[in-house]
């Protein structure tokens, strides 16, 4: 369980990284996946070295050079790395920060592919599987310089190659792949290095597309959601009650359309400031929703102190209990400001829908509240909403 609750943390402050964005932060996760790569691949060819046949593999003019390079990388990401550790918590943009990482690790890398042979050998699924975490850490305007270089190098390679200045995979004796056998050295050497490549990239692309589809739904849910109340919109509301309206008029099951207004709520405003209105108005939410039926009702801000229920299988006396209900917790909740109370009521229109026309039940339950707040406030009225055939009481 501890180890699931690390990797559970782990995903999630990588998932905050991506979506904030913060410029130290992201460098310490774009290091964090970059050195083991630069790592592996550095002990990859020191340990080769020490046998004479496998030193025979590379180019005798470009091993030692470039060992020395790639260690001298390492340790700059590394000090890179312990900057961005002390610093992770920093908001603020730091531009020149961010390019003295990302530049030396994907030209770097960029390199280094090249020089092992870009296009028959597993460093193009580790140079792409860097280009992945980069893209997702940080803006295309932060990986310009960085994307630019890595393309050029590759282009001037390849002009190079082409032109016969540059051998293919300079680094290399020969390439990898012959057309026989593979040397035992390079059958391990292209397993490990496919592994550190496809299974990052992997996870990567798996683990990307679930924070997209994770907040595709919380930005879902804030296009539906009333944001001061957390009850449906007026927007969400309307949609569900076209579904309701086609499920009554085929199946004949009750279904009630009930409307709050909050009695006086100007003068509430006026008196005892907009942020006590607020207040007033996130309580009926809470109200309306510890009286709905989850998955099965819908409770929704209709507009500024108006408040909607849909009640599906609910007919009109139903749906006049709940109303009393909710009126009466409302009627009996105290709210304090600046140590004075004082309470509100509310008045409720209700129509049972026919036949499924739940346009006229809206009209119809949109009435009877009116006439609620006529009569004298703090009540209902509720009616059987038949078509064409005006308010019943």
């Amino acid at each position: 369980m501890k180890v699931k609750r690390f990797i559970q943390g782990a995903l999630r402050q990588l998932e905050t990284r991506i979506v904030e964005r913060h410029d130290s932060g992201s460098a310490l996760v774009l290091l964090a996946s970059a050195l083991p790569v630069f790592l592996l691949l550095f002990g990859l060819q020191a340990v080769g070295c020490c046998w004479a046949q496998v030193r025979a593999l590379y180019n005798p003019h470009w091993l030692w050079p470039s060992l020395w390079l790639q260690g001298a990388l390492i340790l700059w990401l590394s000090g890179m790395a312990v900057v961005a550790w002390r610093d992770r918590r920093l908001t603020a943009q730091r531009p020149w920060f961010v390019q003295m990482a990302l530049i030396p690790s994907i030209l770097g890398l960029t390199l280094l592919s090249i020089a092992h042979g870009l296009k028959d050998t597993p460093m193009d699924q580790v140079l792409l599987a860097q280009f992945v975490f980069a893209r997702a850490l940080f803006t295309l305007r932060a990986l310009r310089w960085s994307l630019l270089l890595a393309l050029l190098t590759i282009l001037l390679s390849e002009w190079l190659m082409a032109t016969g200045r540059l051998p293919y995979a300079p680094l290399l004796a020969m390439p990898i792949y012959t057309g026989g056998d593979l040397h035992p050295w390079w059958a391990l050497w292209v397993r490990v290095v496919f592994d550190s490549g496809a299974l990052p990239v992997s996870g990567a692309l798996f683990f990307l597309a679930g924070t997209l589809h994770r907040h595709r739904l919380a930005l879902e849910a804030l296009v539906r959601t009333d944001m001061l109340t957390g009850l449906a919109n007026r927007r969400e509301f309307m949609t569900r009650l076209e579904r309701e309206a086609h499920r009554q008029a085929r199946s004949g099951r009750p279904l009630s359309v009930v409307m709050f207004d909050v009695d006086h709520f100007k003068r509430v405003n006026d008196t005892w400031g907009h942020p006590a209105g607020d207040e007033v108005l996130a309580r009926v939410g809470e109200i309306l929703r510890s009286h709905t039926r989850e998955q099965v009702d819908t409770a929704a801000r209709y507009g500024g102190e108006e408040f909607v229920l849909l009640l599906p299988e609910t007919d009109l006396s139903g749906a006049q209990h709940v109303a009393e209900k909710i009126s009466a917790r409302l009627r009996e909740h105290a709210f304090i400001v600046n140590g004075q109370t004082f309470q509100v009521t509310q008045s409720v229109g209700i129509a049972q829908v026919v036949e499924g026309d739940t346009g006229w039940a809206l009209k119809v339950a949109d009435r009877n509240l009116y006439q609620a707040k006529r009569d004298g406030r703090d009540r209902i009225v509720a009616s059987v909403a038949f078509a064409n055939a005006g308010v019943h009481a």
